[in-house]
């Protein structure tokens, strides 16, 4: 099947205890016995949410394993009868433990996010309070020193007055910067516009950009478009504020099954072998908007030569698991 749980010796040892689980469990139904292994898939709802699986995959597992299990048995037991109990016996356990698998995977991403706002409402307050409140402390002082110099030295009171129509400059400046990263977009805006404003206020002077949207946007939910919209907007502003690239390409693709957007810069890429680097709030928040979507993001990078953030959200559930 090409299941990603296979691709981890620990997520693939989760697999082969829970299967083992069920198993054994469904032993015990038949002879009126109560499950004992329902735990384990709490902890592995939060292992796939903490290593980026969506539980699409578990559930595939899952279908595997009944599957499995019915046409092995249906081939070595004569009872019809038996084989129904085994199939409702196999049924509900497997039901239960995607259930509370799915609850645990759900309330990590939700603490995930709560711990990713807090972590921003606490960057808020730091440029707030550095940035803000220590230029305009910084101008107070100024005009204070000019009031007092301007009637015996009024060269100098000049000189303290331009000094803080400077810094007030320099402060409204930073005040534009904190709202732009602030502001939601407008849903009667769009999507293209809206990235297209952020990117003119945010880019720096040697930065070119080009960005389209292909495809009709108001097919979206207005969740989809404003979730759609944080993301490419932090991949946008990662590159912004760290690629040192001289250009940025974004485009968007929105058709009736996906959306589909990439971010490319031809900055200085990044270490893509250094996990800890790949961890920013930025990056957490970016994957958790898009695992709540069911959407996927993929990073690809080199050092002295760009990065690349491609998003993937479904927007239709295919008849079958593997479409």
């Amino acid at each position: 099947m090409g299941s990603r749980l296979l691709q981890d010796p620990r997520t693939q040892e989760e697999c082969f205890r829970q299967a083992r689980g069920i198993i054994s469990d469904i032993a015990r139904s038949l002879r009126g016995e109560p499950a004992l292994g329902l735990g384990l898939s709490k902890d592995i709802g939060v292992s796939r949410a903490s290593n980026n699986i969506h539980p699409s995959e578990s559930l595939r597992a899952a279908m595997a394993l009944f599957e499995a299990i019915t046409t092995t048995v249906a081939d070595i037991v004569e009872s019809p009868h038996d084989v129904l109990a085994l199939a409702l016996a196999t049924n509900k356990l497997v039901s239960q433990r995607i259930r509370m698998a799915s609850s645990s995977y759900m309330g990590f991403l939700l603490e995930s996010i709560e711990q990713t706002h807090l972590r921003e409402r606490k960057r808020i307050s730091r440029e707030v309070h550095d940035r803000i409140g220590g230029n305009v402390a910084a101008a107070h002082r100024q005009i204070e020193l000019a009031t007092a110099l301007r009637p015996t030295q009024p060269d100098r009171a000049d000189e303290w007055t331009s000094g803080a129509e400077l810094t007030l400059r320099h402060t409204l400046g930073d005040v534009r910067r904190l709202v732009s990263d602030l502001r939601t977009w407008e849903p009667e805006g769009g999507l293209e516009s809206s990235l297209r404003s952020y990117l003119d206020s945010a880019k720096p002077a040697g930065m070119e950009y080009a960005l389209r949207v292909n495809g009709d946007e108001f097919n979206l939910s207005s969740e989809i478009r404003g979730e759609a919209f944080l993301i490419i907007r932090e991949a946008g502003r990662n590159a912004v504020r760290h690629s040192k690239a001289g250009r940025l390409l974004i485009q968007v693709n929105i058709t009736p099954n996906e959306l589909y957007a990439f971010i490319e810069d031809d900055g200085v890429g990044v270490d893509m072998a250094c996990k800890q680097g790949m961890r920013n709030a930025g990056l957490c928040s970016m994957r958790e908007r898009a695992a709540l979507l069911e959407g996927e993001i993929v990073i690809t990078s080199q050092l002295g030569r760009g990065t690349r953030v491609e998003l993937l959200i479904p927007l239709r559930h295919a008849a079958d698991g593997d479409a």
